[in-house]
């Protein structure tokens, strides 16, 4: 396996860590570290994909930087949804294979997708987003958005290793 430009990979994970710190949605910010190299992430996906930040809408769910990894790899690897022939199927079948390897790397370095999983190993907490007293005190933490970042910078990390490998 090539070795990736880590110059590159250092620029998308400081790039997505001052967006977390500017804008403050985890998916988005990793999509905004990786556009500054990967002109194929639209200003369309990056929009939408606030929708999951805080566990998928606040809900608990996956975790933002996990899923804006995996929509930049989907957004390289992914054929377009209804080309069913032998060809669309093999692209189809790497990018499932992308989307696992950043899953598994992810695992090996969170034990979890789960936005609040993460939160108890960053924080030492897990907070109910969809509390408004608790998503408010997550929303306070201090050094909440630098304690963040670092899930961000990692992810767009990892992403970017896999973006950049064929």
């Amino acid at each position: 396996m090539p070795i990736p430009n880590m110059n590159l990979i250092d620029e998308v994970s400081k790039r997505a860590k001052e967006s977390l710190l500017l804008y403050q949605g985890c998916a988005p910010a990793v999509l905004l570290g990786l556009r500054h190299h990967f002109d194929f992430l639209t200003d369309d996906l990056i929009r939408v994909s606030m929708a999951l930040a805080g566990g998928c809408s606040a809900s608990n769910g996956s975790c933002g930087a996990y899923c804006g990894g995996l929509l930049a790899i989907a957004a390289k690897y992914q054929p377009a949804f209804t080309d069913l022939s032998s060809g669309g199927l093999a692209k189809r079948e790497e990018s499932r294979k992308k989307r696992f390897e950043f899953r598994d790397a992810f695992l090996k370095e969170f034990g979890s997708t789960l936005c609040p999983d993460i939160q108890q190993l960053v924080f030492g907490k897990r907070f109910n987003m969809i509390d408004q007293k608790e998503w408010q005190e997550f929303m306070s933490l201090p050094g909440h958005l630098e304690k963040s970042s670092t899930v961000i910078e990692k992810a767009a990390r990892m992403a970017a290793e896999i973006l950049l490998i064929k």
